[in-house]
């Protein structure tokens, strides 16, 4: 069973104190299969992302409670391989290399269509598994090459 067995069901949970908003990527994630859960406060989403097994948090940069930075320190602090996408309407460079900075896995600027973050989402968690894909490869070379002699070693 991989860690991230429930990136195959699509588990994503979305932070945005905006309902239209949040409601709107619930719809558009759950028509391309995703499961999702929705949290309208930062400190809501932090405690789902403790209680949960999601395979993609989407935050909102700006919450009345927190920032999504706040968020993402929070949620990785316990579950340190966590991935994010954040999503605001208040998009700079200075914050777009701040979330380059925090690991962000993808970046969008609001209003954004639907294409766009399904392709974020998708390629986000495409670039773990064939992450996760290459290490478990590594792994299982290395521990082939402790247990094979090398070519033309004598195995006497």
């Amino acid at each position: 069973m991989s860690k991230y067995e429930n990136e195959q069901r699509g588990e994503v949970l979305v932070i945005d104190d905006e309902p239209s908003i949040a409601e709107a990527l619930k719809m558009i994630l759950e028509d391309s299969n995703y499961r999702v859960s929705i949290a309208l406060t930062g400190r809501d989403g932090i405690e789902q992302a403790r209680r949960g097994q999601f395979c993609l948090t989407i935050t909102d940069l700006r919450l009345p409670d927190m920032t999504g930075f706040d968020i993402i320190d929070a949620i990785c602090r316990d579950k340190p391989e966590s991935l994010f996408i954040l999503i605001t309407s208040h998009g700079s460079e200075e914050v777009l290399a701040e979330a380059q900075n925090c690991g962000v896995a993808g970046f969008l600027l609001k209003p954004f269509p639907p294409s766009e973050i399904l392709q974020l989402v998708a390629s986000t968690l495409a670039t773990r598994r064939a992450s996760d894909a290459g290490a478990s490869c590594l792994i299982a070379l290395s521990a082939a090459a402790t247990e094979t002699p090398c070519c033309g070693s004598d195995t006497r």
